[in-house]
């Protein structure tokens, strides 16, 4: 599903829960439930839309936005230690750094590259 298409699904039912008869606190409740996975949603993505920027990947997922630091990516609350970290070119893993080759480990230079994947 498009971010878009998920971004107007949270805001359809978020708008049936907040005018209907729920008390105020639980509309704050599924206000904050959205505003959350909206967040989640955008900040993570399943294909590559990188040009140039750091970015760490993980179980097929491409986290942007995060710190990397000794060997542990850090995004939001969540701490990843088995994913690949890419910036400048190299790719780190496992305490060690790479030299970045397209087409491996979720590593693409291009949008061409990344739809030959398969």
């Amino acid at each position: 599903m498009t971010k878009i298409k998920s971004l107007g699904a949270i805001a359809l039912i978020s708008s049936i829960v907040m005018f209907t008869g729920c008390t105020e606190q639980e509309q704050t409740m599924v206000g904050g439930a959205v505003v959350g996975a909206a967040v989640g949603g955008l900040i993570s993505s399943d294909k590559p839309t990188h040009s140039n920027r750091q970015y760490y990947y993980h179980n097929n997922r491409y986290y942007y936005g995060g710190r990397y630091n000794k060997g542990t990516y850090h995004h939001g609350s969540q701490r990843y230690t088995t994913g690949h970290y890419y910036n400048n070119g190299y790719r780190y893993h496992n305490g060690r750094r790479y030299k970045a080759v397209s087409g491996r480990y979720g590593h693409y230079t291009n949008q061409r590259s990344y739809n030959r994947r398969r």
